[in-house]
């Protein structure tokens, strides 16, 4: 009998808030998106079933992730209609975005910026962006809703001090945060008191900078009750790691941004792989960037297999420690959509069609295989967002949704 009965029972009759103890408060189920771009593509003959539908012959990459399964979509063939032909990689700045044209831009913001701007208003960060490789070859690809850069960060060291460890200059953090608090009040005071003698043209130039600034007011609002807020304590002590070393790098950052999602640190992480010119490791040594442009030569292929083998591997073990997660609604796997993109689809020839994607999800319909060639991988973006909670109905070059789970 529960707590409500025995006090109708008794003739008393109460609005009660329902309560944990009793068994009455429901766990809001949280949603997170986890991305990971490879900007050397993968070798797609290895990584992409011959035939649409369930998986049958596997190949030699996809082997990796057979645990997940059940919980994975494979997709081939999408395109990127608004990422031109540019110099080099320089197109690769459009994988989450779709667009890489500056001038002509439709779409300014990527993909998981868009997921951070729905999921990331209750964290202390509203989006991460790592970068599994320090000092490589810099290739942007989170981009906000105003179309700039969200930065990198590349230092696993400074990454774990940032999410966990106290900082030594937290009193002089808020009194900087007070003061501009303060200067913005005087800000939006002068120009709110200017406002009646502006012409239409004025008035309209004046709202969009109201707008800024009330942005810019909250993020220091958010920042000045974090900032009052003790970090995480995590069972966490950090791996000493090779600098050189794709593989340790790699691992290393997938800890963290585990450890970010699992703590609710942040609800949007993206980790993107970069170059990587020179490395060296236990089983191969070199540069990941000349192995990708093989043209076709066996001897490169056979050491870019070493290097995508390794890096989806590491992908499958991060899923299966996401899986053993618990978290409030289930495990920290049932809460994340994880994304896996590549920036182009053949490294070897720098080309930005025919692209791969992965995604990882709880309850994914008909898991398998599918084509959609030179349809646009925005659809997979737009169904992603639409997925986490987004109300929208197109995304960059989107022409349709798709159901995932």
């Amino acid at each position: 009998m529960n707590r409500r009965t025995i006090l109708k029972a008794a003739g008393i009759s109460l609005l009660l808030p329902p309560l944990e103890s009793f068994g009455e408060v429901k766990e809001k189920k949280v949603k997170r998106l986890f991305t990971l771009v490879n900007h050397l593509s993968f070798y797609q003959p290895e990584l992409l079933p011959q035939k649409t539908g369930s998986f049958d012959k596997v190949p030699v990459l996809l082997e990796n992730l057979r645990e997940h399964f059940n919980d994975l979509k494979v997709y081939g063939g999408f395109d990127n209609p608004s990422v031109q032909l540019g110099l080099g990689h320089t197109p690769c700045v459009g994988i989450l975005s779709g667009y890489f044209n500056k001038l002509q831009r439709k779409n300014r913001i990527s993909v998981d910026q868009a997921a951070a701007d729905l999921l990331g208003h209750e964290t202390r960060f509203k989006s991460l962006v790592f970068q599994a490789g320090q000092n490589l070859n810099f290739s942007q690809v989170s981009w906000d809703k105003h179309g700039l850069p969200v930065h990198q960060l590349d230092n696993p060291k400074n990454i774990f001090n940032l999410l966990f460890q106290i900082e030594e200059n937290r009193k002089e953090q808020q009194r900087v945060l007070a003061e501009e608090k303060s200067i913005l009040d005087l800000v939006f005071k002068h120009a709110k008191s200017m406002e009646k003698k502006l012409n239409n043209r004025d008035k309209s130039k004046i709202d969009e900078y109201f707008t800024s600034v009330r942005e810019v007011e909250k993020s220091v609002k958010k920042k000045t009750h974090w900032s009052t807020q003790d970090k995480p304590v995590v069972d966490y002590k950090m791996p000493v790691y090779s600098s050189r070393s794709v593989e340790e790098y790699l691992q290393v950052m997938l800890d963290l941004s585990v450890l970010a999602l699992e703590t609710d640190s942040s609800r949007a992480v993206t980790i993107q792989i970069p170059f990587w010119e020179g490395f060296k490791q236990d089983n191969i040594s070199g540069s990941y960037h000349d192995f990708s442009h093989h043209g076709k030569k066996p001897a490169k292929i056979k050491k870019l297999l070493v290097m995508e083998n390794m890096i989806l591997k590491k992908v499958s073990e991060t899923m299966t420690k996401m899986k053993s997660t618990s978290m409030g609604s289930g495990s920290l796997f049932d809460e994340t959509t994880t994304l896996v993109a590549a920036s182009m689809g053949n490294a070897s020839a720098h080309t930005f069609n025919d692209l791969p994607a992965l995604v990882f999800a709880k309850g994914m319909k008909n898991p398998g295989y599918e084509n959609h060639e030179k349809k646009p991988m925005s659809n997979l973006y737009l169904s992603i967002l639409k997925n986490l909670g987004a109300e929208m109905n197109s995304f960059g070059d989107s022409k349709a949704s798709m159901e995932l789970v």
